[in-house]
């Protein structure tokens, strides 16, 4: 049976920095991209299983679009990778990447960060006026239920299916664990393409933010005021909820993955 990885590029999830494993391990012809036509289209997992069909010598496919659940079909066994972050910390880190863009970008969140400062920024996200790009966009993502992310805001329906879908996939990683998230995905991956790269380059990494977790997350409340940071805490009720629970799982995921290793993972 064929295998074909797919690489859910969550934005500012470490994406990159996947993407370019894959990209050193596979030719051109074996990775292959796919994206809607604007900044805020979806993917459908039959949208992705057609590019997949139509391009017989893909082994590996990244998309910031493609949405779960993974496509089905019989010939083809389909191997998802996916990571998730603090939800804050990801805010900062959109908020960094967004306001390096080009001047004449169509994607809304763009005009805002190259417009004013983090706080400026979290104003926007917290209003009815943003996209869903820092308001529980990985409870949205998981989801896959709302198509126009500019105005996608996620539900109790997208939460739920969201956790559905985490307790179903095999692996994933945690930006804030990427080491050992990485130890992990080359183990599951393993049986399909025997042996993949443990060396990598941080790719897209936001200047100027440093330290650990904790230290970033206080930060943020720190330039935001307390009123504001509480505010995009609630706009990110669901995703802090999701990554709380991504976190107690992976901690088993690493303990299994410690177990059929030998010296691999640090349990």
């Amino acid at each position: 049976m064929r295998s074909v990885i797919i690489h859910y590029h969550l934005f500012k999830n470490a994406g990159s920095t996947i993407d370019g494993i894959l990209s050193r391990h596979f030719s051109d012809a074996e990775h292959g991209h796919i994206e809607g036509e604007h900044p805020w289209s979806t993917v459908s997992p039959s949208d992705l299983l057609a590019f997949v069909t139509a391009h017989g010598e893909l082994r590996a496919v990244s998309s910031h679009q493609a949405r779960l659940p993974l496509p089905q079909d019989r010939g083809i066994n389909f191997l998802p990778i996916l990571f998730l972050r603090h939800p804050l910390d990801r805010f900062a880190s959109v908020y960094e990447f967004e306001r390096r863009q080009s001047v004449d970008s169509t994607s809304p969140s763009v005009a805002i960060a190259r417009s004013g400062g983090l706080r400026e920024f979290a104003e926007w996200t917290v209003s009815r006026d943003a996209t869903a790009v820092c308001r529980n966009f990985q409870v949205i993502h998981l989801a896959g239920l709302q198509g126009d992310m500019r105005h996608a805001r996620a539900t109790h329906d997208d939460y739920i299916r969201a956790l559905c879908v985490l307790a179903g996939l095999p692996f994933f990683g945690l930006v804030e664990a990427f080491d050992e998230s990485l130890a992990i995905m080359r183990t599951a991956l393993k049986p399909v393409i025997s042996e993949l790269q443990s060396q990598f380059v941080i790719e897209n990494s936001s200047p100027r933010r440093s330290g650990s977790l904790e230290e970033r997350v206080a930060k943020i409340e720190n330039e935001l005021g307390t009123p504001l940071f509480r505010e995009l805490t609630e706009v990110n009720a669901l995703d802090m909820l999701l990554y709380e629970t991504a976190r107690r799982k992976f901690r088993t995921l690493v303990s299994q993955f410690s177990a059929n290793t030998t010296g691999e993972l640090a349990a």
